[in-house]
Parts: C-alpha cells; sequence; structure tokens
C-alpha cells in the first residue's frame, strides 16, 4: 500500500504540471535567445569584412577626391582626374546606400543617415565643381573649404564603425548570445531527459497498473492479453459467482463489492494448500492457474469454501461459485490459449446443466464436438442448403381408452441424424437451437413439414382430429400467431384442430406474457395443451395460471403403477383433477397390458405408449387410420410435438 501511494505521489498531477511548465519555460527562453542569435547572426563575418572593405574604399577615396581637390590651385592641376575621383566617390555613396550586401552597414547604428547626410553634402559640391572646371568660376579655395568638414564627418563614420568599439561589442554580443543558447539547449536536453525517463517509469507504471485491478489488487484480464505461456502441470479453472448481477441490482455497487471481495478471500483460503495465481476478469468472473495432482479433492475445497451464507442488510444470501477446470494435461493440446477455452466451456456447460462444476475429459469434449457437428449441420439444413444432418417426423398415434384400435391422434415426433453421428436425441437438437438462435426456425421448419404431411388428412379425408404441436422456448414470441396462420393455418389445417403444447420450462417464463399468447390463438378456434405435467417443481400453479384445454401426464405417474396401488391412485387423483378442472387428459408411457387396463379403469380418456402403437413413419399412421377408419369416431385426435 505504501509504495503505491509513493508512486501515486510521484505521478500526481502536481509532479506533472511542474514538469510540463518547466519545459515550457525553457523552450520558450531557448527560442528567445535563437532569435536574438539569428538577428545577431544576420551580420556574419563575410558581411563584416565586406563592410570595413566598403568603408576603408569610401576613406581612401574621399582622401583621393581631396587630394585632387587641393591640388587644383597649381599649375600642374589635371581635371579630368578631379571629375574621375568626384564620380569614383559619387559611385561608393550610391553603392553604400543602395546595395543589399552594404545592408549590414547600413544597419549599423545611424549609419545609414549619416551616409545619406554626407551624400547629399557631396551632391551639392557638383554645380559648383563643374562651375570651376569650365572657367566659369576661379575660386577653388572656396570650394575646398566646403570639402573639410565633410571630410572630418566621414573620418569620424569610418573611425566610430572600426575604430572603437562597436564592432567588437558586436562580435561579444553574438559570442554571448552563442554562449546563452548553448547553457540553455544543456537545460532543455536535461530536462527533455528527466521528461523521458520519468514517461519511461510512467509508462511501465501504467502498464502494470493496466493489468492490476483497483480494487483488489489482483491481476486482471488485460495480464491475460500478455500472457505466453502456462506450467503444464498447471490446472486451469475459470470460476464465476452464480447470481452477481442480482446482488448488484438489489443492493447496489458497494454491497456488490464486498461481495467480490468476501469471495476472493474465500477462494484464497480454499487454496491455501496450493502454488497457485489468482486472476480477476471482473466483479464476478475470475481465473486460477493452481498446481495440483488431484483435481477432485482440490474442487472439493474450492467448493467447500466459497459455498456460504452471505449477509446483508437482514437478509441471508446463499452465495454459491461455479467452476469449469480444465485440469494439468487433460486435453489433447497444451497451447495456454486453448486449455483457457477449454476453461470456459467447462464453466459454460455447468451453468447450462445447472451443474456447480464441470471438468474437461474426454466425455465432455466428445459431447461438445458432437455438439459442433449438430449445431453446424442444424445450420445448413434450416437454411435450406446441403448439410451432414437431416431432421425428419416420426408418429405415434394416441388411442381412446375405449378401444385400442381406435386411433384418435398421434404424437408427431422429431427425429434427427447426423453423418458422423448418427441418431441424434431430439432434446439435444431443441437445447442448441435455443442456445444459438435457431429456435424460432426450428419451429417454422416444423410447422411447415408438419402442414406438409398432414394436410391430405384435412382437405382429402376430411379429418377432424385436434393437431397438437409442441412448442419450444423460442416459438412463444409475438410472432407465433402470425407464424400459426401463415404456415397452418393458410395451409388448410382448421384452427379448431390445432392445439399448441407449453412444456413447464417454458411457461415458467411469463405467465403474463403466455396467457395473452393463448388468449389470441384462441380467439381464433386454436387450443392449448400443458405437456409433461408433473416434472416441475410448481405444476398445480401451471395448471392454475395458464388457460388450458389438455393436461399431459408424464409417464413418469404411470411407471410401477401395476406394482403399487399406491402409485395407481395418485395417477387416478391427476385424471380425477383433470376431469374436475374440465381438462381432457392424455396418459403418456402406457407400455404393457396391465398399465392399459389399471388407466381404462381410472378413465383416462386418451393414451399413448408402447402398448398400443410405436412412433412410425407417416405414410404408416395414414395406412393405421384408413385400416380402422370404419371404428374411429368424429373425436379424432391428431398431436404432434417436437
Amino acid at each position: 500500500m505504501g509504495s503505491r501511494s509513493a508512486a501515486q505521489r510521484v505521478f500526481s498531477r502536481p509532479v506533472v504540471v511542474t514538469l510540463f511548465v518547466a519545459l515550457v519555460l525553457l523552450l520558450g527562453a531557448s527560442f528567445h535567445t535563437y532569435r536574438q542569435d539569428q538577428e545577431l547572426q544576420s551580420v556574419s563575418l563575410a558581411e563584416l569584412r565586406m563592410a570595413s572593405w566598403n568603408l576603408a574604399q569610401l576613406g581612401h577615396e574621399a582622401d583621393e577626391f581631396g587630394h585632387e581637390l587641393r591640388s587644383m590651385t597649381t599649375v600642374a592641376a589635371d581635371q579630368d582626374q578631379l571629375l574621375l575621383q568626384y564620380d569614383i566617390l559619387w559611385s561608393r555613396y550610391d553603392y553604400l546606400l543602395q546595395s543589399r550586401e552594404s545592408a549590414p552597414t547600413r544597419n549599423h547604428s545611424d549609419n545609414e543617415s549619416r551616409l545619406r547626410s554626407l551624400f547629399s553634402q557631396l551632391r551639392a559640391m557638383e554645380t559648383p565643381l563643374m562651375a570651376l572646371v569650365s572657367g566659369q568660376r576661379s575660386d577653388w579655395d572656396t570650394l575646398t573649404m566646403q570639402w573639410q568638414p565633410q571630410r572630418l564627418a566621414l573620418q569620424q563614420l569610418v573611425v566610430d564603425n572600426f575604430v572603437g568599439d562597436e564592432t567588437g561589442l558586436l562580435m561579444d554580443q553574438v559570442q554571448a548570445s552563442r554562449e546563452r543558447l548553448s547553457l540553455l539547449s544543456v537545460l532543455t536536453l536535461v530536462v527533455v531527459a528527466v521528461i523521458l525517463c520519468y514517461l519511461a517509469f510512467a509508462l511501465i507504471y501504467i502498464r502494470r497498473q493496466s493489468r492490476i485491478d483497483q480494487q483488489t489488487g489482483l491481476p486482471n484480464a488485460n495480464y491475460l492479453q500478455v500472457l505466453q505461456s502456462v506450467d503444464v502441470g498447471q490446472a486451469i479453472i475459470a470460476c464465476e459467482i452464480r447470481d452477481y448481477r442480482v446482488v448488484l441490482s438489489e443492493y447496489g455497487t458497494d454491497y456488490a463489492a464486498d461481495l467480490t471481495h468476501t469471495f476472493i478471500d474465500r477462494l484464497k483460503v480454499g487454496l491455501e494448500l496450493y502454488s497457485f495465481q489468482l486472476v480477476q476478469l471482473s466483479p464476478s468472473e475470475f481465473v486460477i492457474f493452481v498446481h495440483t495432482g488431484d483435481t477432485g479433492q482440490l474442487v472439493r475445497q474450492l467448493l467447500a469454501s466459497v459455498h456460504f451464507d452471505w449477509m446483508v442488510h437482514d437478509a441471508v444470501l446463499p452465495v454459491r461459485g461455479i467452476f469449469g477446470i480444465d485440469p494439468a494435461g487433460a486435453g489433447p493440446t497444451l497451447d495456454w490459449q486453448d486449455r483457457y477455452q477449454q476453461a470456459q466451456r467447462c464453466l459454460a456447460q455447468a451453468e447450462r446443466q445447472g451443474l456447480d462444476h464441470c471438468i474437461n475429459n474426454q466425455d465432455l469434449r466428445k459431447q461438445l464436438m458432437e455438439e459442433r457437428l449438430v449445431h453446424a449441420g442444424l445450420v445448413r439444413f434450416l437454411a435450406d442448403e446441403p448439410s451432414s444432418l437431416s431432421l425428419s417426423l416420426v408418429y405415434q398415434p394416441i388411442v381412446s381408452t375405449g378401444n385400442i384400435k381406435d386411433i384418435r391422434g398421434a404424437e408427431v415426433l422429431l427425429r434427427a441424424w447426423q453423418e458422423e453421428l448418427g441418431p441424434v436425441p431430439p432434446n439435444r437438437v431443441v437445447e442448441l437451437c435455443e442456445r444459438f438462435g435457431l429456435g424460432r426456425q426450428l419451429g417454422r421448419w416444423l410447422f411447415r413439414q408438419v402442414a406438409m404431411e398432414t394436410r391430405q388428412l384435412y382437405t382429402d379425408l376430411g379429418f377432424q382430429g385436434t393437431l397438437s404441436i409442441n412448442l419450444n422456448p423460442a416459438m412463444l414470441a409475438d410472432e407465433l400467431e402470425t407464424d400459426v396462420r401463415s404456415l397452418l393455418l393458410d395451409a388448410g389445417i382448421p384452427a379448431s384442430c390445432l392445439c399448441m403444447e407449453i412444456t413447464e420450462d417454458n411457461a415458467a417464463l411469463n405467465f403474463g406474457r403466455i396467457n395473452e399468447l393463448i388468449q389470441r390463438l384462441s380467439q381464433a378456434g386454436v387450443g392449448f395443451a400443458l405437456d409433461d405435467f408433473g416434472t416441475g417443481h410448481s405444476s398445480l400453479e401451471y395448471v392454475r395460471e395458464l388457460k388450458i384445454d389438455r393436461l399431459k401426464i408424464d409417464r413418469c405417474f404411470v411407471q410401477g403403477i401395476e406394482h403399487s396401488a399406491a402409485k395407481a391412485r395418485f395417477l387416478g387423483s391427476i385424471i380425477a383433477m383433470a376431469e374436475q378442472g374440465f381438462l381432457k387428459s392424455v396418459v403418456e408411457g402406457v407400455e404393457n397390458e396391465a398399465q392399459w387396463n389399471l388407466v381404462r379403469a381410472m378413465g383416462g380418456s386418451l393414451v399413448q405408449g408402447f402398448f398400443a402403437y410405436k412412433p412410425m413413419l407417416f405414410s404408416d399412421f395414414l395406412a393405421e387410420i384408413l385400416t380402422h377408419w370404419s371404428t374411429v369416431s368424429t373425436d379424432h385426435t391428431l398431436e404432434v410435438s417436437s
């Protein structure tokens, strides 16, 4: 905790702001000094030499012009030489004031204004000079006296620029500027280096913190992303807190966080005898890497540790952990990602089956492989594409207790065949369709297939029995009414001859919503039945709450009635209850003559089981109906189920 606080202080906002301000100030000072240095360096040494040479030439040419001017008072004077020197001096002034190369000379101090003044004075001498040369005037001494102030001012200009301290001062300023710039550059580099080191440590710290859950201090999901391998001797365990979301929604984040901490502490207690690493994926999900040679003992200890009662307010909530375990060396691969995936699959399998744990083994891998094959086949089959899996229907007749040959209908059962696996249990097909969102597609296929196979019973033979269809969970939606009308009623099957079967698991979703569906279809004439009555925990509640017309009594109440009077009486009471509730009952699973006789004596209206008929193809079922047509009453029932 102390090291974390120190790290937080090092990477706190004041430290970051201070470093940022220092860097900005240094960069600003460096930029300002650089600009000054650039301005000073604009007077380069080459330019200084050129400026020196130009001013030296100006002084020399002025001396030559003065010498020729003084010589005009002698007999040997040469007027052409005087004019030439005047033109040369005139050109020198013009060059200094106009040329780009002379810009440093002009820009230094007040040189430009002094040069312009001297040039103006020189041009003022041109008129008297030309008059003297042409003989119009002869007062050369006057012109010479006019020249002398210019000569002195020009000499002072040269002295100020090259004899005084201006050039030396300029060079000193350039040197000082460069030294400041060099010092600031060093300081800036030092600060930048410090900041880079700081950022490197910050990056390491942030990456480390990104792999640690801030609430619990455990490695998190990001840690798994960089995990390269796992010891082959380690088991990988995926763990989840069951019903965590209920706690979160009912009691809020604080209590949910407290539950997470409590669960982690208890996990560690269960693992204290082992070498392990605990990783937290979310507040309710964990991964454990643990060295163990006895997976069963480890699981027992974990379950004992994380199955506890948790106090919140005045309530006591049962907390349970769910585990998916991939034991060391259990799978065909040692790749850590594959093993982690296996552990997650085991966890998902435990959740689906309502178990507290699931261990990866050969049987489970075979089951998962088979499920993948079946799922892939279902996707293609339901999309009407070539598939390794095919679905079909078989019919098990339902008869009247008064006459075993009096066929009142049939339960149409789903059959599946996979090329590699052979026959596939129908309940696995339905479960996979529900899990992967294919439930409604399966239901629509069933509707179309039933309509196609049974249509002639209604349109050609005038059959008046009731067609009952077992609905899978995905079909209990608002689209059910549309599907029934478009796929069954429009195909020619009367609504009064349809009965939709609902299992207790489906009804448990929402009584209100299910009854709304029942009411809408009942208004059109469709009936409803409760299937597998007695297999759930709240069967009587479903009979009371659901607006059904028929009760299907599960085979578990028929088994053993020929050997137990108590069981027989109990089955009779169920049949009587159905009659008192104005429900027609169908007794399933009648497998022998003794059971048949007992059920017939109890007054069960309809019977289904191997003693009467086994499941058969529709063509055989149709043949049975036609064979016994003369004995069939007008209250025929055709029942269809998945």
